[in-house]
Order: structure tokens, then sequence, then C-alpha cells
């Protein structure tokens, strides 16, 4: 029993021991074969964001077992990325790293211009194999710091440093020296500055490759430029953009001075300078110089005048050539000019472009032409008018008061009244105080209302147009209308038949002295007695005084209508003559007015009767007929009672 429980515990024994034993093994193969890499980054500058290439180099230190056939493979993580590695020769293989020992390995990098200032962790994929054979693989990760920045500012200077230029818009191909300044930490590298043109500055070069950029040391960069015609004096701000290390770009404002100007003021003279003359409308080949000063502070050169012909000169060449005019000085240039014959005296302002540089301005040159003076005056003949005459004198006087004759003189009139004259005549030459006198006829139609009135004159000569009204005034004049007809019933071969007329003043004037004189025609005519043939004289006459504005006046004539005379209305007219106050002639106005004939008595049982309607259609049998078939009847029943008698 004791054999058999002894072997029971040393069995027990066994099998513990079977189970640690394998583990222990495996836990001392471990920890004799164990990995342990770590790597430190080492940097010969300080870095910035955007720098390529950048060598890093990794000490890798092996506190563990050692490794054979090691593979260090370099790995890109944000910020930085491999530079440009080709068939996998970014991989490094190291035959063997003992324990406690060390190996530097250098790789390129890239670091991505978005990355901030900090503190990265860069990692390394590490294979190898063992010592017992096994297959290991581990990335290590190293610190790297990027504390570097780039900050470039730029001015400019026209000309150099040592030699400035003063400038003024529209200069072309002018030295401008750039001058950039890295105020960062880090050295900008591949250094190229894009220049576009941006107003003011058109700049000759697109591109200018610097290189590098130490901290802190102002580099200067030559180039040429022009300026844009219409700038103004001033300091600039203009864009320009600084690329560096791969692909970096930087744009900053740089300054430029735009420090100088041209201002020209330009003078006119007549002539010369020293022999200056005076230049009315009309005259040829005169000539005519331009005093053109440069008030600015900038030489102006290869300076053109352009000239171009407009009212009221005609230039006979359209550009002259005055070459520099220095800052503060002038210079002049005499062209030959034409004056419009229809130039009006006084001052005009003729642009004068001047070109100079690649820019061209315009100045307002005032040139002096002197010219007659004309004024007119008018009356018309009669002096007072009224509606209804004609001939009508308007005399116009015309009078020079100026410096000068006046040529091709011209006088025209502009009516509301019908002309029967002309309405222009040719004056010709007008010296100075010798009156022209001019004649129009006009016509004043009888329907014109009274009230003032305008006529205007129009008088043109070479330099000038005068243009003057003349206000005639139309008096109020009587207007006589026929408004009522009286007269009994009148037919044909009626004689001594009285009608009576009644005549109205509806206008705004006392008519006096007003004859009516009767018409007549081949129907009605006044009445003339046979014993007494000198009636014819008078028969159609009638005096009715004087009628008043709203008056009325009856007059009665006696008729005779002709036998012949069909039933119907007949037109008949009245002739009123009377005289005004002021009217140098009487006043003549015919009215019309109406007469009805009425149809005779046998006419009316004619054309008169009883209407029968048969089958809807309206007959009408005459009173004749009706009184001849009655009468008819009469004398056949008279017959028949007479014949009745006989044969009893």
């Amino acid at each position: 029993m004791k054999f058999m429980a002894m072997n029971k515990k040393t069995l027990g024994l066994l099998f513990v021991l079977a189970f640690i034993l394998p583990t222990l093994i495996v836990f001392s193969q471990i920890q004799g074969t164990s990995v342990n890499i770590s790597a430190i980054s080492h940097v010969s500058q300080i870095l910035a964001p955007g720098m390529g290439p950048v060598p890093i180099t990794f000490t890798l230190i092996n506190l563990g077992s050692p490794i054979y056939n090691v593979n260090v493979t370099p790995l890109s993580i944000y910020p930085f990325s491999l530079y440009q590695y080709y068939n996998n020769t970014e991989n490094i293989t190291i035959p063997e790293i003992q324990t406690a020992s060390q190996v530097n390995v250098t790789f390129l990098y890239k670091i991505s211009p978005s990355a901030s200032d900090g503190i990265y962790k860069i990692y390394l994929k590490i294979t190898g194999e063992l010592p017992n054979g096994d297959i290991v693989s581990k990335n290590v990760s190293a610190i790297v710091p990027i504390l570097g920045y780039v900050s470039i500012t730029a001015q400019s200077v026209w000309g150099s440093l040592t030699s400035p230029l003063v400038v003024s818009g529209g200069e072309n191909n002018l030295p401008l020296t750039i001058v950039l300044v890295n105020s960062g930490n880090a050295i900008a590298s591949n250094v190229s500055v894009i220049l576009k043109s941006h107003y003011p500055v058109k700049f000759e070069e697109n591109k200018i490759n610097v290189g590098y950029l130490p901290v802190g040391q102002p580099v200067e960069i030559a180039t040429y430029a022009s300026i844009y015609p219409n700038a103004t004096q001033g300091v600039y701000q203009v864009p320009i953009v600084v690329s560096y290390f791969n692909g970096v770009n930087l744009t900053t404002n740089m300054t430029v001075d735009i420090n100088g100007y041209v201002n020209f003021s330009v003078t006119a003279i007549w002539g010369s300078i020293n022999s200056p003359i005076t230049v009315s409308s009309g005259q040829s080949q005169v000539p005519l110089t331009f005093v053109i000063r440069n008030l600015g502070d900038v030489n102006a050169l290869n300076v053109t005048l352009d000239l171009d012909s407009e009212y009221p000169l005609y230039f006979t060449q359209k550009n002259v050539y005055v070459g520099i005019v220095p800052a503060g000085e002038y210079n002049y240039a005499s062209v030959t000019v034409n004056v419009y014959p229809n130039a009006t005296p006084g001052v005009y302002y003729i642009p004068v472009t001047i070109q100079y540089f690649n820019t061209k301005t315009v100045v307002y040159t005032p040139v002096v032409i002197y010219s007659p003076n004309i004024t007119i005056n008018a009356f018309t003949i009669p002096p007072q008018v009224f509606p209804g005459y004609y001939d009508v004198e308007i005399k116009a006087i015309l009078v020079n008061y100026g410096e000068a004759i006046a040529n091709n003189v011209s006088v025209s009139i502009s009516s509301p009244f019908p002309l029967i004259s002309s309405s222009e005549f040719t004056v010709g030459a007008l010296p100075q105080g010798v009156p022209a006198n001019l004649t129009f006829l006009i016509n004043i139609p009888n329907d014109t209302k009274a009230g003032y009135y305008y006529i205007n004159f129009t008088v043109k000569y070479d330099g000038g147009k005068y243009v003057k009204s003349f206000k005639i005034e139309v008096y109020p004049k009587a207007n006589l209308e026929v408004v009522g007809v009286y007269y009994p019933t009148l037919s044909s071969g009626a004689s001594q038949v009285p009608i009576t007329i009644t005549i109205k003043n509806v206008g705004n004037a006392t008519a006096k002295n007003v004859k009516a004189i009767l018409g007549s025609n081949d129907v009605i005519y006044p009445y003339v007695s046979s014993s007494n043939p000198l009636m014819a004289l008078t028969a159609s006459e009638a005096y009715l005084g004087d009628i008043k504005p709203g008056e009325e006046v009856n007059v009665t004539y006696v008729v005779d209508v002709s036998g012949g005379a069909q039933a119907g209305n007949y037109t008949m007219a009245i002739t009123l003559l009377w005289n005004q106050t002021g009217a140098l002639f009487p006043f003549v106005q015919n009215d019309k007015f109406t007469v009805q004939v009425s149809p005779s008595a046998f006419s009316n049982l004619i054309s008169q009767g009883i209407i029968v309607e048969v089958n809807n259609t309206k007959y009408t049998i005459s009173w004749l007929i009706i009184i001849v078939v009655i009468i008819m009847i009469i004398l056949i029943v008279v017959g028949v009672a007479l014949r009745s008698r006989r044969k009893h």
C-alpha cells in the first residue's frame, strides 16, 4: 500500500514537471531573442514647411538580440513624404546589427508646405532575422522638430539703390530694382520671383530666378518695367509671387513709388510769340503758335502734338513734332490754320492731344476768334396791323458795331404769317457803322386772333450768327355775322317781297360806318321799279352806322323772285364794309345766308295726295288725279241723268 502511495506521488510530480518544463524552455528562448531597436533623428539645418529634399539621418540603436539581414524602409507620414526614390532605392539593407550597437541611415524627405511649427514623429520600418531564424518586423519612430519659417518682404526702387530715378506715368523700359528680405529663421532655397503686370506697373519679365534668400540679408534683383499711362503720383502696392523650396508660393505686396509727374499747360497765340496778330472768321492760312509748358518734375521726351480739325478751326497738318520739354521749361510749335467761315466770335477751347513716352493727354487750349457785332431793328408799315391785312411791310435795319467788316451777310425771316416775299436776302459785306435796309412782305389772314406774335430774324455772316425776335401786335377786328334772316313765303314769280337780315358784331372792336351790299343771283335779286330804273344803283346798298361788339342791327331789302324759279334753297351773299380806329384801310367781309323758295299751289296738287297701301306697297295718289276722277264721275252721272230724262 505504501509503495503504491509513493508511486502515485511520484507520478503526480512527474506530470507537473512535464507540463512546466516546456514552458520554461520557450520562455528562456524568447528572453534570449528579444527585439529592442530605437531610433534618434539628426538634421543639419532648421526645418521649415515646404523644404525638400531634406536629408534626415537616423541612428538605429539595438538593445535586443542581434538581427541579421536587416532591411530599413522609410515611411511617408504627414508632414513628411519621401523624396523622389525610384525602383525601391529607398530601402537600405544592413547585414547585421549586433546587440548594443548602433547604425546610421540617411533618407531624403519633402516637408508639406501646409505643415505647422511643432514636433512630429517619423517612422522607419525595420525587418530582419533573429538568431533562431525567426523573421521580425517592427516600426520604429523618431522625433523630428519643424521649427523654421520663411517670411519675405519686397520693396522696389526705380533705377538702383545708388542711382534712383524720378519717374512718371507712361514711361517705358525703366530699370527697376526689387529688394527681397527674408525675415524668417530658415534659409529659402530655389527662390524665384513671378511677376504679373498690375496697375500701375507692367513688367517686362515674367519670372526671375534668385537662388537663395539668406535670413535677414537684402537681396537685390534687377529687372525692367513700364508704367501705365494713366498712373498718378503715389505709393502703390503691387502683388508679386515669391516661389521657394519645392513649389511654395508666397504672395507679397511690393511697394512701388511713382514719385514724379508730367503736367502740361498749353496756350495758343495767333501769329508768333514776337509778332502776335488778331484773326477773325473766314481767314485762311494764318499761323497759330502753341506754347507748351511742362509744369512737372520729369522731362517729357518725344513730345508730339496731334491736332484734329473741328469747329471753328481747320488745321492744314494733323500733327507737329515738339521734341523735349524739360521739367519746368517750355517749348513751342507753329502750325497753319484756316478759320471756319461760320465761326462765331469768342474764346474756344481746342483739344490738343499731347503724346509723350507712351502716354496721351488732352489739353484744352483757349483760342480767341475776333468777329463783327451785328444788331437788327424792325418795324411794320402800316404801324398798326389787323386781321385781313395784306402786303404788310416789315422793315429791317442792320448795323455792324463790331471791330471788323462782316462778310457774306445774309438775313432770313421766320414768321407765323404767310410770306409773300423771299424769306432770305443776301447783304454781302457790311462795314462798321453803315446800316443796311431790308423789306419783307407778309399777309395776315382774316382769321388771325388779336394778340402778340413774334417774327424771328436770323443774321448769318462769316464768324457769327445773330438771332433776334421782333414782336408784332395784331389789333382786334370787328367780326360781322348774319345771325338771322326773316321773310314771308317766297314762291316762283313773287315780287316786292321784304327780306330782313340781322347782323351781329361778334368781334372785339366797334365797326364804324358799316355799309351793307346785298348780292344777287339769277333767282332772287333786289326789286327795281320799272318807273325808276336808277334804283338799281342803290337798291342793294344800306348804311348801318356803327356796330359795337355784341350789338345786332337789322337791314331790310325788297326782292323779286324769278318766274322760272324752282322750289328749293338758294344761297345769297351780303358784303359788309366798315372802318376801325387805327386802321389805314377799310375792312371788307362777305357773309352768306340761305333763302327758301316754296312751291306753287299747282305744284302742291301734283306732289301731295292720298297714300294707298297695296300688297305692303304704299302709293301716293295726287289731289289733282283725285279731282280729275271726281269731275269725271260727276260728268258721267250728269250725262246718265240727262239721258234718262230724254227717254221719259
